[in-house]
């Protein structure tokens, strides 16, 4: 293998992450190979990336049920944005060149807007190699549904069905999973990860919002360090340093450690016994590939909304409406060995650690 090129989205972290990933499986088979992950809408326009991740962020921050709106009308087909011509809008000369001078024996997508810009462009005869796009929430949108692309990577295989729905030929389709770091490969020795982060040998909470630290994190520690279990808490906050700086400030009954954006996460997620969070598409991979109980709480309207419907028919999480129900329901968790044990095992049985290396032997295919 010769050149990938991969396009993502900084719309948080877990797009960029499963581009990296499969560039780390890439290079560990072909150190020689020429990989680019390309930030699509900052490649094309600096002032257009701010303005699109800026306003979904804030969006997210201040009026999350904007973004759920916008995205269900999408979803049930609505004409309010015509998405075609908005992509045709933004197929750049600037991409064309890109993709010239590169020489991609293979285009990875992990984002669905630079899938619809490319597949419009190869629609016009500007490039002809393999075009793969990698789904990175445990739903099928429409967005992600175009006829130039060669192969769908899906979450799991339970997403077969929505696919039908969208009329896309099963042969085009690899239900590999998210790819995923090689830290999540294999699983930590707990005690052993516990000393090196400075954690008691104690029932482990992790809290955590994603790659930027949404949610009721803040609320979800305070409820938890002062309650009466028996319990630690560990917090990561991701690129959400002003939220770091005021849990570190936190003082609670229960010991607290406090993480901000970290590149060993695996070992984080190892060192726990259950995990707290917002259901995003690729911590949710990296849950299920770790085997952690999940509790979610706060998800986004929207992916998020889609992915909590996943896992609570896979049995592999529960939901809390409010914070203050979250720990009655611990309890209730860590009273029942029998359940704990059913979900981390239907975590194991849905969870794809390898799916990088899956998705790295299939373009070895087709090179």
């Amino acid at each position: 293998m010769k050149s990938v090129l991969l396009f993502s989205v900084s719309i948080g972290s877990g797009h960029n992450l499963a581009a990296q990933a499969v560039v780390q499986e890439v290079l560990h088979r072909y150190p020689d190979c020429r990989t680019r992950i390309v930030d699509t809408f900052k490649y094309i326009n600096p002032v257009l990336d701010k303005v699109i991740t800026g306003s979904y962020i804030e969006s997210l921050k201040f009026n999350p049920k904007i973004w759920g709106y916008l995205y269900e009308q999408a979803e049930e087909g609505d004409k309010f944005i015509d998405l075609k011509n908005v992509l045709s809008r933004l197929a750049s000369v600037k991409m064309e060149r890109l993709i010239k001078e590169s020489e991609p024996q293979v285009i990875v997508c992990t984002h669905a807007f630079p899938a619809g810009i490319l597949s419009i462009l190869r629609a016009k005869g500007k490039f002809t190699v393999p075009l793969i796009s990698v789904m990175t929430d445990f739903t099928v949108h429409p967005f992600w549904i175009h006829e130039q692309i060669d192969r769908y990577v899906l979450p799991c295989d339970e997403l077969r069905y929505q696919m039908q729905e969208y009329r896309v030929p099963d042969e085009k389709i690899m239900a590999t999973g998210i790819p995923l770091r090689k830290q999540f490969s294999e699983r930590p020795n707990k005690p052993e990860v516990r000393e090196k982060f400075g954690l008691e040998d104690k029932t482990t909470v992790l809290v955590m919002g994603g790659g930027l630290g949404l949610g009721e994190i803040e609320n979800a520690i305070e409820t938890l360090g002062n309650s009466d279990l028996d319990l630690q808490v560990v917090s990561v906050t991701g690129k959400n340093d002003r939220l770091r700086t005021k849990l570190q400030l936190v003082k609670t009954r229960n010991s607290l450690k406090v993480f901000g954006y970290i590149d060993n996460m695996a070992e984080v997620m190892g060192a726990s016994d259950i995990i707290i969070t917002k259901p995003g598409g690729l911590t949710t991979a990296e849950v299920l590939a770790m085997g952690l109980p999940m509790i979610i709480a706060a998800p986004l309207p929207g992916q998020e909304s889609r992915n909590t419907e996943f896992l609570l028919n896979s049995g592999v999480a529960v939901k809390v409406r409010k914070i203050s129900h979250l720990v009655p329901q611990l309890k209730q968790l860590l009273a029942n060995e029998k359940r704990l044990n059913q979900i981390k095992e239907m975590a194991s049985l849905i969870g794809k650690p390898r799916a990088a290396e899956k998705l790295v032997d299939y373009l070895e295919t087709v090179q």
